[in-house]
């Protein structure tokens, strides 16, 4: 994926194996990007992203994951700045797809990002699932650009006085949609998440 954007520049796509050797400030860049992209106009980065709007979480935590397979990130490049990343995480149960962040990306630089990441589970014959909360209708709407199948809706603990809701989706392609039924919210990879009276 190559194609100029609006002022003239380009934009490349990186896998995490070409990152560090293309980017030289790479890891502050990446920090930087997540801040700006979950941060809230008060400045507060909501979870789970406060660790990676660091440098040292980039160097020390995630370039070890990208060493051990057990993450895969792509970046959209203009101009030697990335301005977008999506990633899949190998979470021992399952892969995830997601930490999908972007920050003056040009029109379908991400979509690109998470196209990449799908076409590597089909070459590695895994499969994955996104959790996205459901104020993130961009995210959402990725998932289904890029084929992925919804999953049904979950929720989290409550996190920093916040009870989360979940749309999960995944790439079970041959499998129908997720259609809720009585006691059942979800099946991503396959797993029934069942509701409870506090849902």
């Amino acid at each position: 994926f190559c194609c100029a954007t609006q002022h003239g520049g380009n934009v490349h796509v990186l896998h995490s194996s070409q990152i560090a050797a293309l980017i030289p400030d790479w890891a502050q860049q990446l920090a930087t990007l997540t801040r700006l992209a979950w941060s809230d106009p008060s400045g507060r980065c909501w979870f789970p992203y406060l660790p990676l709007t660091t440098e040292h979480e980039w160097l020390t935590h995630v370039a070890h994951d990208w060493a051990t397979d057990k993450m895969h990130s792509w970046v959209a490049v203009v101009d030697g700045q990335i301005v977008s990343h999506a990633a899949l995480l190998n979470k021992g149960t399952h892969w995830e797809m997601g930490r999908m962040v972007a920050v003056n990306a040009p029109h379908g630089a991400t979509h690109e990002l998470c196209r990449r990441a799908i076409t590597w589970c089909r070459e590695h014959n895994v499969h994955a699932r996104m959790e996205c909360t459901q104020a993130h209708t961009r995210t959402q709407s990725h998932a289904l650009m890029v084929g992925m199948r919804f999953a049904g809706l979950g929720t989290l603990d409550e996190i920093d006085g916040v009870r989360w809701d979940i749309i999960f989706f995944d790439t079970l392609e041959e499998t129908a949609p997720f259609q809720p039924r009585p006691g059942l919210i979800a099946n991503p990879l396959g797993v029934q998440m069942k509701s409870s009276a506090s849902d």
